[in-house]
C-alpha cells in the first residue's frame, strides 16, 4: 500500500452525501506514519504511536447548514516505557470526535471543507495526540512493576525519616554512583 493510496483513504468524497440515498459512514485503517506532518511522529514526551501501527477511523458524516459534521471514534495503540521499571508498556488511545468541516473554518474550532473532498487527516492526527497520556506512565499492574525494580520497592517500604529518604536511589541511576571525577 503506497502512502498516496492510504492518504486518499482519509479523503472522503463529498458526492457520497449528495446522493438520493447518502452513504454516511466512513471506516478506514491507516498506518500512523501516514499521519505524520513533515516527518513529525505522533509523540507526546516518551509516549508515541509506532509508525507501523494502525490508526482506525470510524465516523459518521452528516450534512448540516454550516458544512459537514463528523462524529465517531479514532483508535490508535501507543507505546511507552514505565517510568518505574522501564518495561515497555502499551495502551490504546480512544478519541471520540465531534467536529465540523466548513468552507470558512475558524482556527481551533473547525476544519476546512474542500470542494470535492473532506480531508480527515488533520482531525485524526489531533484526536490521537490529544488522547496520548501525558506525564508519568506506569505499568498497569503495580506489583509486577515493583518486582521488576526490587531496589525501588525496598526503598518504598522504608519508613519516612530523612536519613532513609536520602538512601532511596533509583536503580536506573546506580551506574552514576560509581563515577569519579579528577580534580585539577
Amino acid at each position: 500500500m503506497s502512502d498516496e493510496g492510504s492518504l486518499s483513504q482519509l479523503r472522503v468524497p463529498l458526492e457520497r452525501l449528495q446522493r438520493l440515498d447518502p452513504i454516511r459512514t466512513w471506516k478506514v485503517e491507516v498506518r500512523a506514519d501516514q499521519l505524520e506532518e513533515v516527518k513529525t511522529p505522533l509523540r507526546i514526551g516518551d509516549v508515541f504511536v509506532p509508525s507501523h501501527h494502525p490508526v482506525v477511523v470510524d465516523v459518521v458524516l452528516a450534512k448540516v447548514s454550516e458544512g459537514v459534521a463528523v462524529n465517531g471514534t479514532v483508535v490508535a495503540n501507543w507505546v511507552a516505557e514505565c517510568s518505574r521499571c522501564l518495561r515497555t508498556i502499551e495502551g490504546d488511545a480512544l478519541a471520540q470526535v465531534e467536529e465540523l468541516f466548513e468552507e470558512n473554518p475558524r482556527e481551533g474550532e473547525s476544519y476546512p471543507l474542500g470542494d470535492e473532498f473532506l480531508d480527515l487527516a488533520a482531525m485524526v492526527r489531533e484526536a490521537v495526540l490529544l488522547e496520548l497520556p501525558v506525564g508519568v506512565v506506569r505499568c498497569p499492574n503495580t506489583q509486577e512493576c515493583l518486582e521488576a525494580a526490587p531496589e525501588y520497592a525496598s526503598a518504598k517500604r522504608k519508613s519516612g525519616d530523612e536519613a532513609e529518604d536520602s538512601e532511596r536511589r533509583d536503580p536506573r541511576w546506580a551506574a552514576l554512583d560509581e563515577l569519579t571525577f579528577e580534580e585539577e
